[in-house]
Formats: C-alpha cells, structure tokens, sequence
C-alpha cells in the first residue's frame, strides 16, 4: 500500500530516500488501478479488514492482554522453567521494556497503525472510482473511518491512561492519523481529548452513510463488515469509556431496540462458541474463516487439536464468580488436567469467529450508564443485569441490591458475562480500581494500586527513537 504510515519506525528495506521515491511512483500507479472501480475499493476495504484477525490484533493480542493482566487468565507453573523466552509474561507482571523483549505485545503498536493506513489508503483514494455511485463512494469511506476509529480507540485503551485520568483527558493520548504520510514526516501524540474528538467524529461519519443491514444468523460472514448498528454499538462503548453517561445509555438503547440483533436463549449460549458462523447476538465480528493463525486463541487459552502445552489457564477468580446453574459455567472444560475456556475452539485448523461486538455488552452498557447519570437509574440498572442474569440461570432470583452493592454485581457481571473477550484490565482501569489478583502466581506486580504508570504500555522504542516528537509514557 502507498505511503505505510510511519511513527519512527523505518520502511523495511528502505536504504535512501530515491529508493523510497521509486516504490511510492510504483505504488502510485498500482493504486490508481486498484481504485479506478468499485471492485477493486472493494479488493482494498476487505484487505483491511482481514488485518483485523491478524494474531498481533484481535486475532490474539487485543483478547488475551485484557484478560491476563485483569486476573482472568493466569501463567501455568510449568512456564516459569522458561520464563525468559517466555513471552506472555511481561503482560501477567508488568514489566513490558520498551525494547519489547520477549513480549509478545511487541507487534501491537505497529500493526494497529498499519491497519491506520490501510483504512486511510482507502479514504484518500476512494473518488478515483469512475464507476462508483455517491452513495457507494461514501459507504466505503465510512466502513474504511469506522475501522479507522476502532483501531484508534483500541490504541488509546493500551498506551493512554483512562479519560478520568485527568480533568477533562488532558493527558497524552495517541497520534491521530487522519491521513497517511511519508517516511520523514514526524508526528507528535495528540491529548486523549482530541484522540475522543477525532473518533466519534469519525463514528459519526459512518453512522450517517451506512447502511442498516448487517445480515441474518447463518449467513455468510455479512456481520465481518461495518454496519450502521455495529458503528452505533461501538459508539456506546466509547462512550461509557468517555464516562459521557447519557449518549452511552442512547446509544445502547439504539442498538437493544433495533431489533436487527437479539440475545440467545440460554439453551442457545453454550453452543453458540462451538459454531464457526455468527450468531443473532453478534453485532460486529471478525472473519476468521480460510484463516490460519499462528498461535490462535484456541491454541492458547482454548480448545484445540493441536494443543500440547497449557500456556495460559483461567483462573480460579473467574471460575468461582460463577453460582450453581449459571450455564456460563459450562464453557469451562477439563482437558490436560486443568480448566480450559471454551468460547475459543478450532474448526478445522483455523479459530471460531471472533465477537467484537454482541448484544450482552449492550445490556451492561446501559446499566452501567444508568448507575452514574446525574439522577442515578437503579431500576434501569437493575433491569439491564437481570436480562443477563437470567439468561445465564432463568432460576436466578431478581437483584434487589443498591448503592455500592449494585455498583460491585454490575463489575462482576461484567466480569462474567465477558470473560475471555477481551475486557476486564480496560474495565479495572476506566473504573479507577485498584488491580487485586487472589488466585495468581506472577513473581511481581500480582496487586497494583491506580493510578500507576503501570496501567499502560510503554510506546516501542522503534517509534521513539528516529521521531524526537514521540514523547514516551511516564515510568518508561
């Protein structure tokens, strides 16, 4: 792709700037092919989107750091004889470097702003489509801004403290990309605020250009492409993290009484994380079919064929959260002599699909919106819980807690129903709580008080380095 964005980290075989100028007269002439038609913006949107399941995104690392730093996921004793090349442990002790040693997380920054400029490629090509109508030109810029401001917030929540952080997230945030540049242009870290600004912008943006469809159960993969209702979930969840209580709960509620999605039943839960295809609960997914990830999930916190070690186990924290008959308790299997979470299986050699977005979320993003409005909505709150609570054990009794009862059930319920998914250390952040791991054996770092510089990533060296506008995370 032309123009690969570049925040102090070197073209790859690039050795002189005529070198680069070369490649990017070639690129020029492959992009003006690709997008002078609809079919090949097409061929472009759907390469990003495919970058969206690389392992180094949600196709590992944007699902299990959450969870091994928040406590659901634990090292098995048996990885500490290895402990040096062992990868996964500067995220369950805290001790990322900003060289990135033996981290695999050291991918994450690079490859999230290479999706950046894949999207961008598209937004600044896309009126080179001569048989492109405006509707369809304007639909793939918005699916190609969605993804834009999805990848951007994901970055915010790894290497930017949470928007409560300071008054009025006047913190550093992320460079926002709003186009792709060239090799020697450098970028300086916008402020939170701005990151937020510039995301919901261009949410905004999509939600008013595209269409509604998102496809039915059974379907084709149709819910691997941004739609109207996966922008308008995914609004909801930036704002509940911009803790801008009543546009979280407006636009949960959008997506809860669409009506184009609806919850399982709870004979439908389990064994909707043993199919392959989405569900009517799935908003937005990730398409990992004809995929073959190196490592997948299931390979790593799942349930595989070819699994022959026990890297990552769930925790006993998560395990006991569970009551008797709450059918959540049986995605956990007995395999190798230890516990393993079933929401991740292979099907012949590639992963289920990955959920980014369902309904459920929906439910507890309004709830907990509900709970911190200026006049505080305890019996929406306690409403929401309870469709997801008796989903889970239609024999659950009614919650009848309140106050700060009620605030600590909707973290747990939160914890229950989106175990695995990638949610737990960015929900203990935004909340401002304390980090309390009990069934955890890390060397370090097992309880971490917030604030602490701790709760985010260091910016990789290679970004540092060759851009003296990059300023580094405090503590690093």
């Amino acid at each position: 792709m032309k123009n690969i964005i570049y925040i102090g980290i070197l073209v790859l075989g690039l050795s002189s700037c005529s070198d680069f100028l070369d490649i990017e007269d070639e690129t020029k002439i492959s992009n003006d092919k690709l997008f002078s038609t609809l079919n090949g913006v097409d061929e472009a949107l759907n390469g990003t989107y495919y970058e969206l399941g690389n392992a180094s995104y949600y196709g590992k690392d944007m699902i299990i750091t959450p969870e091994i730093k928040g406590g659901n996921l634990k090292v098995n004793n048996i990885s500490f004889a290895n402990s040096k090349s062992y990868n996964y442990l500067p995220s369950f002790e805290f001790t990322h470097t900003v060289k990135g040693e033996s981290d695999y997380m050291s991918d994450f920054y690079k490859h999230l702003y290479r999706v950046i400029s894949y999207a961008n490629n598209v937004i600044e090509n896309i009126e080179s489509a001569e048989d492109a109508t405006e509707i369809e030109k304007a639909q793939a810029e918005a699916e190609a801004k969605a993804i834009r401001a999805m990848v951007h917030f994901d970055l915010t929540r790894f290497y930017a403290q949470p928007y409560s952080y300071t008054s009025n997230a006047q913190h550093l945030g992320v460079a926002y990309m709003h186009r792709n540049i060239r090799y020697d242009e450098l970028v300086a870290r916008d402020l939170l605020f701005d990151n937020y600004e510039n995301i919901i912008a261009d949410l905004v943006y999509a939600e008013e250009n595209l269409g509604t469809a998102i496809g039915v159960e059974g379907a084709s993969y149709t819910k691997a492409y941004m739609s109207k209702l996966a922008v308008q979930a995914l609004l909801a969840r930036v704002y509940l993290y911009k803790r801008d209580w009543e546009r979280a709960r407006l636009y949960a509620t959008k997506v809860i009484e669409d009506g184009e999605v609806s919850l399982l039943s709870t004979a439908e839960f389990v064994e909707s994380f043993t199919k392959q295809n989405p569900t009517r609960e799935d908003i937005f997914i990730v398409d990992n079919s004809g995929r073959k990830i190196g490592a997948p999930l299931s390979d790593i916190i799942g349930i595989s064929e070819a699994r022959t070690s026990l890297f990552l186990l769930p925790s006993n924290d998560i395990i006991d959260l569970y009551d008797e008959g709450d059918v959540r308790g049986d995605l956990f299997d007995v395999q190798m002599e230890a516990q393993l979470t079933k929401k991740w299986i292979e099907f012949a050699d590639q992963d289920n699909h990955i959920s980014v977005l369902r309904l459920a979320e929906m439910f507890l993003i309004r709830a907990e919106a509900s709970l911190n409005l200026p006049v505080r909505d305890e019996v929406q709150a306690r409403a929401d819980l309870n469709v997801i609570r008796k989903r889970a054990n239609p024999n659950a009794e009614n919650l009848q807690l309140s106050g700060f009862a009620l605030d600590e059930e909707l973290f747990n319920e939160r914890r229950r129903e989106l175990a695995f998914e990638g949610h737990l250390f960015f929900d203990i952040a935004r909340m401002g709580r304390n980090l309390r791991r009990v069934d955890c054996n890390a060397r370090e770092n097992i309880n971490i008080d917030y604030p602490n510089n701790l709760f985010v990533l260091p910016i990789p060296e290679d970004a540092i380095e060759f851009n003296d506008r990059m300023e580094q995370n405090p503590g690093y």
